[in-house]
């Protein structure tokens, strides 16, 4: 059973005025978003995960809700939905965002599992610095796009479709902003085109901070030529290099050295530090990095003795030469025999104890909801759809898709009965104004879309490595869980309905 660590102790004080009286601890859940993949993915899952707190902080203070899988007898049956609960952009983005990263990430896997005679090459590369400060209620951010400019050439020099190569990259937060600008418009449940779209010219592999040293090596071997684009100077930029450096490999390296990106970087440092003591804690995001003790000239030396090295524009002019360096380079592992994929470690990079927590949470919400939509029966539809929302959120930061699916079946079973009770004729609790009907039903419509859309897809997509055709296991748990929820919330309006007529 979960320990239920993110209670708080008893207070012995009184609180301040205005604070919910719910005996939670949270705020580890919030957390857990900083160390997924950068700002643009801890934004929306901290965006989502700010409308279920305020839910809850909503329904304490109105006294339906005493604690987070708990309703007052007052709340029992007294509040029928909620409109304010939910958020469809919210809904969308943190799933499909999800999704583009798992997608990309199988995509590359597939490449790396199915033997191919093609020139396999490894794009590594100093990250975009992100800054960003909370101002007037709105985000203000700052950043380096010279690494993101320079993989878009070499998106276009080593065009798969024109150069007999596939090229491989780690995503990195600033490319996940930038690829899903166009696949957003498919977040509302076109994954079709969201898996599309994320089978790039450059195959992004998702790796998990806390490991992804040991997951690069298990790719340096199979690759048979790394190109390097060195545009900062970080301790994790010069550990790369230093596998690169040695006998057999570092003949088939590449480096392209930006000097005015290294200097730029160099500026956002000092950006930083100066936000850092103007805003203080209004900084919702800064790098974590210090100044390199090493000199740009002395590192261009050093790579000048040990590699073939370039700058972006001799790169750009001789990339025939670059080409034809690739063509001949060969991997100490050849093809037949370097054939692997890359485990989808998407997670928290957080420490052993943390993502204990995390678990003992999404466990805690999995037996509340299956304990609600069956012997207890729901008492509380807003406590329960806020309890289904959470797995959402906590099935996706965990990487657990095929569980989202489940919960996402379990929100449209939630939407479909709502809309049918509402649309149906006839005077009854919590009826809906004659203005008001229409926009609201259409609410209700447009959620169930999009969460059967999602749910199908998360639950036949398979696992990064899987490439079966998982539709029939898909249909089977999809009905199940739709079935056994609706059966819940059919009772808990047949419920509300009797006790008005008392």
């Amino acid at each position: 059973m979960p320990n239920q660590s993110w209670r708080r102790p008893q207070q012995t004080e009184p609180r301040d005025a205005g604070e919910p009286a719910l005996a939670l601890d949270l705020r580890f859940l919030n957390d857990a978003t900083r160390l997924l993949n950068g700002y643009f993915v801890h934004r929306w899952f901290h965006d989502y995960l700010a409308l279920l707190f305020g839910n809850l902080a909503r329904y304490n203070e109105l006294g339906v809700v005493a604690d987070l899988g708990e309703p007052t007898d007052n709340g029992r049956y007294s509040m029928l939905f909620d409109f304010g609960a939910i958020d469809l952009d919210g809904l969308a983005y943190i799933n499909g965002i999800y999704f583009y990263i798992l997608a990309s990430h199988k995509a590359a896997n597939r490449d790396l599992m199915n033997r191919t005679d093609r020139k396999q090459v490894l794009y590594l590369r100093g990250y975009d610095y992100e800054l960003s400060v909370a101002e007037s209620g709105a985000a203000v951010g700052a950043y380096s796009l010279n690494t993101t400019s320079f993989t878009m050439t070499l998106s276009d020099l080593l065009d798969p479709r024109e150069n007999d190569v596939q090229v491989f990259k780690v995503l990195s937060s600033l490319d996940l902003w930038a690829e899903t600008i166009d696949a957003q418009n498919y977040f509302y449940g076109n994954y079709s085109e969201v898996v599309r779209l994320a089978r790039r010219r450059i195959r992004g592999i998702y790796m998990n901070a806390s490991r992804w040293q040991r997951d690069l090596v298990q790719l340096v071997d199979r690759m048979d030529h790394y190109v390097v684009y060195v545009s900062s100077i970080t301790e994790s930029a010069l550990w790369e290099l230093d596998q690169l450096d040695q006998e057999g490999r570092r003949e088939r390296v590449t480096i392209v050295f930006d000097a005015e990106a290294i200097a730029n970087k160099e500026s956002q440092l000092g950006l930083r530090d100066a936000m850092q003591r103007d805003w203080g804690d209004k900084v919702i995001w800064r790098k974590k990095a210090s100044t390199p003790e090493q000199t740009v000239d002395d590192l261009r030396a050093h790579l000048s003795e040990r590699f073939t090295l370039t700058t972006p524009e001799e790169f750009e002019r001789d990339i025939e030469i670059h080409r034809q360096r690739i063509a001949e380079s060969a991997a100490s592992l050849a093809p037949g025999a370097r054939e692997t994929s890359i485990e989808f470690r998407f997670e928290p990079a957080a420490g052993d104890a943390e993502l204990e927590q995390l678990r003992e949470f999404s466990a805690y919400l999995e037996t509340e909801i299956t304990s609600w939509t069956h012997d207890r029966g729901i008492d509380c539809l807003p406590l329960f759809l806020n309890l289904v929302q959470l797995r959402i959120f906590t099935t996706l930061l965990m990487g657990q898709h095929h569980e989202t699916g489940v919960a996402l079946a379990q929100y449209a079973a939630v939407m479909k009965q709502s809309h049918e009770y509402y649309a149906a004729p006839g005077d009854k609790p919590g009826k809906l104004s004659t203005r008001g009907k229409k926009t609201s039903l259409d609410t209700l419509l447009r959620h169930l879309d999009l969460a059967e859309g999602l749910a199908w897809f998360m639950l036949s997509f398979g696992q990064s490595n899987e490439f079966g055709d998982y539709r029939e296991h898909a249909r089977t748990v999809y009905d199940a869980e739709t079935a056994q929820t609706k059966l819940a919330v059919d009772q808990f309006f047949r419920t509300v309905v009797e006790r008005n007529a008392r």
